[in-house]
C-alpha cells in the first residue's frame, strides 16, 4: 500500500527489465513476443480482418517503448497509436485469433504474459523492494502453480482496453490472489503503485484505537484490539480501498500481530533498548536500521513497506504506541 517514486533508479530496474526480458529462453523451442505478433498479424490479414492486424502490427512496430511507458504517458499513446479500434472491439472474436479467445486475450496470449509473470517480473520486484501485495500488505504477491512458486501480478491499467500494455513495466502491479480477482472483476477503482510525486508515497497508515489497547490490558483478549486503515492525504480514500479489498475482514484476522507490537511498546522502553544496544553493538554487524529491526521484529522503515506482509500495520501500532 505504499507507492513507488518514479525516479532514476527506477527506470534504470525497468530499464534492465525490458532489455533482459526473456533472454533466458531458448530460441529455437520458445515464442517470442514480436514473433507471436507477427504470426497473429498475419492471420488476422489473412482473414481480411485489416484494422485488427494494423493494432498488432503497431505493438510490433513500437514494442520496445510500450515495455518502458510510464503511467501518465498511458493514454495519451493509445490515443496516438491505438485509436484505430474502440474498447468493444477488443473484446470480439474474430477470424484470425486464438480458439475461442477474444482479440485482446490473442494479443496477451502473443505477448507472452502467461511467462512474464511466471518467470520473469519476479527478480525486478525484488530490486523494487517489492514481495507483499501492493494493495493489501496482508499477503506475500505469489501463487502456487504445479507446485512452484509463482509471482502474481495485476494490471493497473486493463488488458481488456489496453493489451498492447500487457508486459509494460510500469503496468504490472504485485499482488496476492485475493486482491487480484478483486481487481479483476472490475476497472472501477485503480491504486496506482507508480507515482513522479515523492510527496505522495504514504496514501495509507494503520492506527489503533487507544480504548481497545485498554480492553486488551483487562482481558488479554488479542480480539479486543481495534485498528483502522486511515488517508494522509484524501479523507475518504481509505474507507474506499478498505471496502473494495476487504481490508477489514482481512485484518481481523491479524490481531496477534497487533498483540505483539503492544507487547513490545510495554517491555522495549527507551531504557532497555539502550541496554539492549549496549550489549550487541559490539559484535552485531548490521547497521543500526537492521538492529532496530532485530529487536521490532519488523521493518521499521517506512520505504520497507511492501518486503513483508503487515508492515504497514506494525508500523502504524508501534507509532501510536511510541515504540520507534
Amino acid at each position: 500500500m505504499r507507492k513507488i517514486e518514479i525516479n532514476d533508479e527506477v527506470r534504470q530496474i525497468a530499464k534492465d527489465y525490458a532489455t533482459n526480458l526473456f533472454k533466458n529462453k531458448d530460441e529455437k523451442k520458445f515464442n517470442f513476443p514480436l514473433k507471436g505478433l507477427k504470426k497473429l498479424s498475419d492471420k488476422l490479414k489473412a482473414a481480411n480482418q485489416d484494422e485488427y492486424a494494423k493494432y498488432v502490427d503497431n505493438i510490433v512496430s513500437n514494442y520496445d517503448s510500450i515495455l518502458l511507458l510510464e503511467p501518465n504517458q498511458f493514454e495519451d499513446y493509445k490515443k496516438k497509436h491505438f485509436k484505430n479500434l474502440k474498447d468493444n472491439q477488443l473484446t470480439d472474436k474474430v477470424e484470425g485469433c486464438l480458439p475461442k479467445k477474444s482479440f485482446y486475450e490473442s494479443v496477451v496470449a502473443a505477448m507472452r504474459y502467461d511467462e512474464v509473470q511466471k518467470s520473469q517480473i519476479r527478480q525486478f520486484m525484488k530490486k523494487l523492494g517489492i514481495k507483499a501485495c501492493v494493495y493489501c500488505n496482508a499477503s506475500y504477491a505469489v501463487d502456487t502453480k504445479d507446485k512452484k512458486a509463482t509471482f502474481q501480478v495485476d494490471h493497473f491499467y486493463p488488458k481488456s482496453k489496453y493489451p498492447f500494455l500487457c508486459i509494460s513495466f510500469f503496468n504490472l502491479q504485485p499482488a496476492c490472489m485475493h486482491c487480484n480477482q478483486i481487481k479483476s472483476k472490475s476497472t472501477k477503482y485503480e491504486f496506482g503503485l507508480y507515482t513522479l510525486d515523492k510527496t505522495k508515497l504514504d496514501p495509507f497508515y494503520f492506527s489503533i484505537d487507544d480504548k481497545s489497547i485498554i480492553k486488551y490490558m483487562l482481558t488479554n483478549n488479542s480480539d479486543e484490539l481495534k485498528f483502522k486503515l486511515k488517508s494522509t492525504y484524501n479523507s475518504i480514500a481509505a474507507d474506499k480501498h478498505s471496502d473494495f479489498f476487504h481490508i477489514d475482514g482481512l485484518y481481523a484476522q491479524f490481531t496477534d500481530a497487533a498483540e505483539e507490537v503492544v507487547w513490545k511498546s510495554k517491555i522495549y522502553n527507551s531504557a532497555y533498548r539502550e541496554q539492549m544496544l549496549a550489549a550487541f553493538k559490539s559484535n552485531f554487524s548490521y547497521n543500526m536500521a537492521d538492529f532496530k529491526r532485530f529487536y521490532l521484529g519488523f521493518y521499521p522503515d517506512k520505504k520497507d513497506v511492501n518486503k513483508r506482509p503487515l508492515t504497514l500495520l506494525m508500523q502504524g501500532i508501534a507509532k501510536d504506541m511510541g515504540l520507534e
